[in-house]
């Protein structure tokens, strides 16, 4: 049998991103689920969709929320968690694979336009942190300092004055960078 047939029969790979661990919850009861079981995937964007009154809020942030914020609180010293709400934990057989959770609510943030879930829950800045490590940076030419600005060509006289004396030059002036050769090829069309 050829090496490549004997690929084919084994199965494939997954991806190191499908390797991850799930959230596990079995028989929540918080609210108005009924004995609700489930696993969520961790490390993906997962949505809970569904009518009103189907209990995504309750298993959302009653449960899963609830518990991850009450499991970060036994972390701190007593003295801290004295001025901390005390939070009972939400009526669920099993809940496990809990990690740290931010937590968003559904109301609105603020007034300002500008706040949103990266502002309000600080991922902008990890997200910059994130890219400044992983990136890798691209810059152009020296001289290509701006964009959708072209070339300059200019002719003139330059006046110099350098130990009293006065000497006048013919001199052409060229500031390059600005648009790259493709995008000034296709304006000047």
């Amino acid at each position: 049998m050829s090496k490549a047939k004997s690929k084919s029969k084994q199965s494939p790979v997954p991806p190191a991103a499908d390797s991850h661990e799930l959230i596990r919850v079995r028989g929540a009861r918080v609210n108005n689920l009924k004995d609700v079981s489930l696993e969520i995937p961790k490390r993906r964007l997962t949505a809970f969709t569904g009518v009103s009154g189907s209990g995504k809020s309750s298993l959302v942030f009653s449960t899963i929320a609830a518990e991850s914020q009450r499991l970060i609180n036994e972390t701190y010293s007593t003295f801290v968690q004295g001025f901390m709400p005390t939070m009972a934990r939400p009526d669920v057989d099993v809940l496990e694979g809990l990690t740290t959770a931010i937590i968003v609510d559904q109301e609105r943030m603020g007034g300002d336009g500008r706040s949103t879930v990266g502002t309000a829950t600080d991922a902008n800045a990890m997200l910059r942190i994130l890219f400044s490590r992983l990136g890798k940076p691209h810059i152009g030419s020296p001289n290509a300092y701006s964009f959708n600005v072209p070339s300059v060509s200019a002719k003139g006289v330059i006046t110099v004055e350098r130990g009293g004396k006065t000497v006048t030059k013919a001199a052409t002036f060229n500031r390059l960078g600005g648009m790259c050769p493709r995008c000034r090829s296709t304006t000047s069309t």
